[in-house]
């Protein structure tokens, strides 16, 4: 099963990991360095959701937001 809304069709995306460390200039450090960047995946926040259409139940996998929308 696809992590895919299917009302609006949102799916996973990769973004990057950004690993720092150090202090902060504006807390009196000489400035946070990066360390390190690793891919990740961010997954939509599907939930089941029942709904009735014609008289018949269909069970959709929605993301949170088309959820709100359509209940």
């Amino acid at each position: 099963m696809a992590k895919v809304c299917e009302v609006c069709g949102k799916g996973p995306i990769v973004v990057n990991s950004v690993i720092r460390r150090g202090k902060a200039r504006a807390a009196g450090g000489v400035g946070r360095k990066v360390t390190g960047v690793t891919k990740r995946v961010q997954k939509p926040n599907l939930q089941p959701l029942t709904v009735t259409r014609g008289g018949v139940s269909l069970r959709l996998r929605v993301c949170n937001k088309c959820r709100k929308a359509v209940a």
